[in-house]
């Protein structure tokens, strides 16, 4: 992975954690038309964080002061 410092690392799980709840409760909407893309979407999504996860994790014993990933999530 590219050298990415870990405070752009937990802006960016944070960025797309919350997108990926937004986008989990867009399945439940009564209009949605799309859903087989919002489902590819959420799988993309899904893949990013688990990247980032992998990579934040592996510079948290570093660090101090930066929250658990789990906290990150919430």
């Amino acid at each position: 992975m590219a050298n990415v410092s870990i405070s752009t690392l937990m802006c960016a799980i944070q960025a797309l954690n919350g997108k990926f709840k937004e986008l989990e409760q867009l399945l439940t909407s009564e209009t949605l038309r799309d859903h087989a893309d919002i489902q590819d979407l959420i799988f993309s999504y899904e893949k990013a964080l688990n990247e980032l996860k992998k990579a934040y994790l592996e510079e948290l014993p570093g660090v101090d002061n930066y929250p658990s990933y789990e906290e990150l999530i919430k």
